[in-house]
Parts: C-alpha cells; sequence; structure tokens
C-alpha cells in the first residue's frame, strides 16, 4: 500500500449475529462513514444495547451517514447521534427520507408516551425517572441533515470516495450501496428483497466488488414459491370465513401492509373471497400508504392500483376507534392490520387479546419473526403469550405465507452473489442470527469457494 492510499477498516456495531441494530462504521483514514443507524429491538437484552452500547467515536467526528432505507432497525439511532452532536450529512433516497421521518416521529411519539406512563409510578415511589432515548424535537433537527439522491447517481462526499444507490427491492426506496475509495469497490447489501418482489422492482444485482456486505436473514430458509401470495391468502381468508372468524394479520407498517391491501382488493375484486371488511390499524402504515402515491417511480403499481390502496380500506386512526372495531355492533367477520408485524407492541395487541383465544379466528403472520418476540413465540406453537403482564391462551389458529416474505431467502441471497464476474476479496454475512449466517457461509463456500466471513459485533477488520 502506498503511503498516499489510505488505511480502511470495516467495524460492525450492529446487525452483527442479530438481524436489528444495523450500524456498520467504514473508516478511510480519519475519514468515517457509518452505514445505516439502528435501533436494536427484539428481546430485552437487545433493546437495552440501545442505552448501554457505547459507540467507538463521537457522533460529532462522524462525517457521514448513509442510510439504505427506513426502517426502525437501520435509521432509528439517528436522533440519539443527534441529540450527541452530530452535524453532518444524512443521504438517502427521496422515499427513505419520507418513511424515515415518518418512522422517526412515531418512535419518538411512543418512547416519550411510555416514559410518562412509566414515570407516574416511579415518580411516587421515589425512582429514577425514565427518560425517552430522544423526543420529537430531535426527529425535527435529523430530518433537517437529509439530502437525497435518486438511483444511480453517483455523490462524492469527499475526493477519493463515490458511492451510488442501486435498488433492492425490499421497501419503498430501499436500496444497497455501491461504493469506491482507495481503488476498491464496496457492495453494503442493506436488506434485499426476492428476485421477483410483489409491488417493487427486481434488486439490482452489481457486477464487481472486492467487498461484499450481504444481510443473511434468511440465509438458512427457502421461502416457500410453490404457491403464489394471491392463492396462499386466498386460502387463508377463505378457511376463516368458512369458520365464522376474523382474520389478524400483524404487519410490518412499510410495504407489507401495502402488499397485502393490495392482494386482498385483487382477490375482492375477482370475487376469490368474500368481500369482508378490511380494516388498517396501523398509523403509520396510512402515512405510509400515501407514499406510494407520491413516489411512483419506486414501485410498479399502476396508478388506479395505488389510489386503491386507501379507497376499500376502513382507516383507523384514534385508539378510540381501535376499540369500535373489536365492538360485537361491527360486523363480526373481518380482517384486520395492525401493527407491530412480530406482535411486540401496537394496537395489534388489543386484537390478540380479544381474539387468540377463538378458535374460529386466525393469526396470520407475514414477515420475520425475530427471536424472543411474541410473533416467534407464535410461530413456534406456544400455546399461551403474555401481553401487558397477562397470559392469553391460543385456540385461534396460527398460519403463515413465507412468500409474502420482504427478505430474500437463501437462493435469492446465491443469486445476487451470482452476478459477480470475479470472486471477491471478502465478503461479510451481517443481519442475521447465528444460524442463519453460519448456514449461508457453507452455501457460498459449497457453491463459489470464495472467502466468507460472518462478521463479529465490535470487531474492526482491517482491509
Amino acid at each position: 500500500m502506498s503511503k498516499n492510499t489510505p488505511t480502511v477498516a470495516l467495524q460492525f456495531l450492529g446487525a452483527a449475529g442479530v438481524v436489528t441494530g444495523s450500524r456498520t462504521l467504514l473508516s478511510i483514514g480519519d475519514y468515517k462513514l457509518l452505514i445505516d443507524c439502528g435501533l436494536f429491538q427484539g428481546n430485552k437484552e437487545e433493546r437495552k444495547l440501545n442505552k448501554v452500547k457505547r459507540l467507538p467515536f463521537k457522533p460529532a467526528d462522524l462525517d457521514a451517514i448513509i442510510l439504505t432505507h427506513g426502517h426502525l432497525d437501520h435509521s432509528g439511532y439517528l436522533p440519539v447521534l443527534v441529540k450527541k452532536g452530530y452535524t453532518g450529512p444524512i443521504y438517502a433516497t427521496a422515499p427513505t427520507k419520507d418513511i424515515t421521518e415518518i418512522i422517526l416521529s412515531d418512535s419518538a411519539h411512543i418512547q416519550e408516551e411510555d416514559a410518562k406512563e412509566a414515570n407516574k409510578s416511579r415518580e411516587e415511589e421515589g425512582k429514577k425517572l425514565v427518560k425517552p432515548l430522544y423526543k420529537l424535537k430531535h426527529v425535527r433537527k435529523t430530518m433537517e441533515l437529509f439530502e437525497t439522491h435518486p438511483d444511480k447517481e453517483w455523490i462524492s462526499p469527499k475526493e477519493g470516495l463515490r458511492f451510488r444507490f442501486l435498488k433492492s427491492g425490499h421497501i419503498l426506496g430501499s436500496v444497497s450501496v455501491e461504493l469506491e475509495v482507495a481503488g476498491k469497490t464496496f457492495l453494503f447489501s442493506g436488506d434485499v428483497g426476492q428476485q421477483s418482489p410483489l409491488i417493487l422492482d427486481t434488486p439490482t444485482r452489481c457486477p464487481q466488488a472486492d467487498y461484499f456486505i450481504m444481510e443473511s436473514t434468511y440465509g438458512d430458509k427457502l421461502h416457500d414459491k410453490t404457491v403464489s401470495p394471491f392463492q396462499a391468502l386466498q386460502e387463508v381468508v377463505n378457511k376463516t370465513f368458512e369458520k365464522g372468524g376474523s382474520l389478524v394479520i400483524p404487519s410490518f407498517a412499510v410495504e407489507r401492509a401495502q402488499e397485502i391491501i393490495m392482494l386482498l382488493n385483487d382477490l375482492m375484486l375477482e370475487k376469490s373471497i368474500p368481500a369482508l371488511p378490511i380494516y388498517l390499524d396501523s398509523p403509520m402504515g396510512i402515512n405510509v400508504t400515501e407514499l406510494f402515491q407520491k413516489h411512483t417511480g419506486w414501485h410498479n403499481l399502476t396508478d388506479s392500483e395505488a389510489e386503491r390502496l386507501t379507497e376499500n380500506v376502513h382507516i383507523v386512526q384514534k385508539f378510540e376507534e381501535t376499540l369500535h372495531v373489536l365492538d360485537e355492533n361491527v360486523p363480526k367477520q373481518k380482517i384486520i392490520i395492525a401493527g407491530s408485524g412480530m406482535a411486540t407492541g401496537g394496537r395489534v395487541l388489543y386484537y390478540l387479546k380479544q381474539l387468540l383465544g377463538d378458535e374460529k379466528n386466525t393469526i396470520l403472520l407475514v414477515g420475520h419473526q425475530a427471536k424472543g418476540t411474541r410473533g416467534n413465540k407464535l410461530s413456534n406453537g406456544a400455546e399461551s403469550i403474555k401481553i401487558d403482564g397477562k397470559h392469553y391462551d391460543v385456540r385461534a389458529e396460527i398460519t403463515q405465507i413465507g412468500s409474502l416474505s420482504a427478505h430474500a431467502d437463501q437462493e435469492d441471497l446465491l443469486w445476487c452473489l451470482g452476478a459477480l464476474k470475479e470472486a471477491p476479496a471478502q465478503i461479510f454475512l451481517n443481519h442475521g442470527e447465528e444460524d442463519a449466517a453460519s448456514a449461508l457461509k457453507e452455501k457460498i463456500k459449497q457453491q463459489y469457494g470464495w472467502p466468507v466471513t460472518v462478521a463479529e459485533m465490535d470487531k474492526v477488520y482491517e482491509l
């Protein structure tokens, strides 16, 4: 290495051994670049990391942040950095900026409300008061730092460094990041969608990368592609209708809710399922749905399909309306789409409390269920789950549709690698639990014979 060539190092500050808290530090000499800045979610121990985990830099010393997409586990820690002194640019696509603002505002609101509720008893008992990680004022300050760019446009934050966004097919506005520095090409996959996403463009594959940092959420699994999402959802709705029950779908607000609504609309139009009332009870999901009508170049829906995402749905905004949906006078059989997607919180918990104990009802899981979450427990056949300190028996039918996942499976990830014309110097696997990442590592070595490392939390990899 010549004297003029800067030293380059990677450090995984999150999403290493877990599928949450995505933060990858790329150090180029003294220049520090962070790819994604997410919150740790999932079980209690992982969530604790948001408060106790120390970063190896002062936020004020960080030069730039690149955001692959707006999900909370990739963007949710941004206001903390801003609160602690970060003032540099946050590079993202226009849809990602809009989605991030919705998600961070919701996160701040929930944190403030949770802290307020927790402090009622703590104040009486003389205990130390709980503080939210950040407030709405920090979110507003964060959004002022965003700099948006379209996909495939080269961006140069500093001399000798450039990067561009490539559509990744995960959610609206999501991208992989192709970055060139010191004569080397880095590819950060972010979260990658399936080869043929339902309402998004196919992920853009890159033909060359010296270092490929790849997610491995489903590195040990294959989605069931023998049955189309249309057919699978049709069977679930009709079976629930025949039992005389309601269908509850814990759903992620971004992408998944919109896909489900589109499928349900199409199935009802062709009379493949009964015209049941659909309730979207996810404030974030409502706001994100409107973005599909704004950012038309980032999905494959027609204008009429995008308009139907809100036309044929009962939008539930206030909590009082949630209670109304559960009222006996409302049609007994209905389809409810509510956050959160792993049933870790949100309004879906109110529906689970009321409907989980009736065998006529169905709970449909349509995304990744991280270990320790209620969704994961339901998918693994739990006989009861705990909500707000009380145990609720699981008598409703629990089912899943893997083909609706917004994440690539093992086959899709190998397909992404298959575009490389030459072997990379190193592949790093992150954003995957231990079993998933290890299985993908062995499959890559077996199929391609390329060097693969499963990323370790906080370890510095000098390149």
